[in-house]
């Protein structure tokens, strides 16, 4: 690994680096709130009955609007990620990683993450790794995860954990009321630990159940644990924690799935608020370590913004199940949801169908830059929003836009990677 380290480096000293000049990044590209410095300003949480907590507009917004660009705090990779994703960040590193020096568990994309994972969780996994590995899938971890990051932030401190974990919940959290220019990773658990799961949510209460157990038995084995949770009643609330967190963190949690089925859940505090629709106004882009939110379609005061965990009407095929029941009026089989799909087979009028060829064209001219591109979709979705939801045209405009959405932070941030290796090891 040193060898081929130094081999790295001299390459890239020699100016063999590909892709060195940074193209434009997505950033947020709107105000944005002062306390929360990676979240748009004008976007509050608000109770829905239906929905439960979710984030709405204050204000309009437009297609193309970078919304959010946050960091992810809590990460679960599925196994054929465990090798090409780090296990702190979630960042893809193209098969550079740094594995752990106790085991081949986990990889991380540099030593600031190597460093924090162990400092929030992974002490406590690296000696049961086999045994983990034998209980679990790695995503299902972030479920057991989330109670050690919570034991992280009281400093191993069990008993001030459960003096505050212990009396039940009756004051929901707001995470947009905590002060994100200086991250205080105590009271961000604290806000994660008075999420309310909704009632009728969640109905894979045995697979709950099965985890918090395998979780318990694998986890008391190391000693590393065992000299933490010592006690009867430390057992007690190891096992009832486990049981709670497992819950929380599916309603937490956003599933990343790709083309082969491979998975990334992530948690985040302020983008666990989005709800799920399979009629999205905004997508989720999850790459190097941070997921940005970007309008799809025009968003009004007041609406609400929803993101897709899955499927979408226009694309879904991409992931079918979802674990909970979907209440989106995509899916609605009442009279709302059949008069929003009454629109779905229709024909567009004539200058919206030209205005489509143009769209096509400039698509696949190699002359325009992707910011041309981008910005040549986002205002054809704009003009002709009114015909939303249209299956033949304006879904295949949206499966365009995700598409290159996705393809744009990709490259944008491969750049940027390969302009920080150049900065830091020209000079060797």
């Amino acid at each position: 690994l040193l060898a081929r380290e130094l081999n790295c480096k001299q390459q890239i000293a020699a100016g063999h680096s590909k892709g060195t000049v940074p193209c434009p990044r997505m950033d947020i590209n709107v105000d944005t709130n002062p306390r929360i410095p990676f979240l748009a300003k004008g976007i509050v949480m608000t109770y829905d009955p239906k929905f439960g907590r979710g984030l709405y507009a204050e204000r309009e917004f437009n297609p193309g609007d970078i919304i959010m660009n946050e960091k992810l705090e809590l990460c679960g990779l599925d196994y054929g990620y465990v090798y090409r994703h780090c296990n702190q960040c979630g960042a893809d590193f193209n098969y550079s990683l740094i594995p752990c020096p106790a085991c081949t568990f986990c990889m991380y994309c540099s030593e600031e993450c190597l460093e924090l994972n162990w400092k929030m969780y992974h002490r406590f996994e690296c000696g049961v790794a086999t045994k983990l590995c034998s209980v679990s899938c790695i995503t299902d971890m972030l479920f057991v995860r989330l109670f050690f990051y919570g034991l992280s932030q009281f400093g191993d401190d069990l008993q001030a954990m459960m003096e505050f974990c212990e009396p039940e919940v009756t004051e929901l959290s707001n995470p947009l009321k905590l002060d994100y220019t200086n991250l205080n990773r105590l009271e961000v658990f604290k806000a994660m630990h008075k999420t309310k799961p909704r009632v009728g949510v969640d109905d894979n209460e045995d697979v709950v159940k099965c985890t918090a157990a395998c979780y318990y038995v694998a986890f008391l084995n190391n000693p590393v644990v065992n000299s933490i949770i010592s006690t009867a009643a430390h057992r007690q609330f190891f096992h009832q924690s486990l049981l709670r967190y497992t819950r929380v963190a599916l309603a937490l949690m956003t599933s990343c799935v790709n083309t082969y089925g491979q998975t990334i859940n992530v948690i985040r505090p302020i983008g666990s608020l989005f709800n799920h629709s399979c009629d999205p106004n905004a997508t989720m882009v999850v790459d190097s370590g941070g997921a940005k939110v970007i309008l799809l379609r025009p968003l009004g005061k007041g609406e609400q913004i929803f993101i897709s965990n899955g499927p979408t009407w226009w694309l879904p095929e991409v992931s079918k199940v979802l674990h909970f029941k979907c209440q989106c009026v995509a899916c609605d089989q009442g009279p709302r949801g059949h008069e929003w799909r009454k629109p779905m087979e229709r024909q567009l009028p004539p200058k919206a169908r030209q205005d489509i060829q143009t769209l096509q064209a400039i698509i696949r001219w190699e002359t325009p830059n992707n910011a041309t591109k981008l910005n040549a979709i986002q205002q054809f979705v704009k003009r002709y929003t009114h015909l939303h939801p249209q299956e033949k045209d304006l879904g295949e405009v949206l499966r365009l836009y995700q598409c290159a959405l996705r393809k744009v932070d990709r490259e944008g941030n491969l750049a940027l990677c390969r302009a920080r290796l150049q900065e830091k090891f020209v000079e060797l």
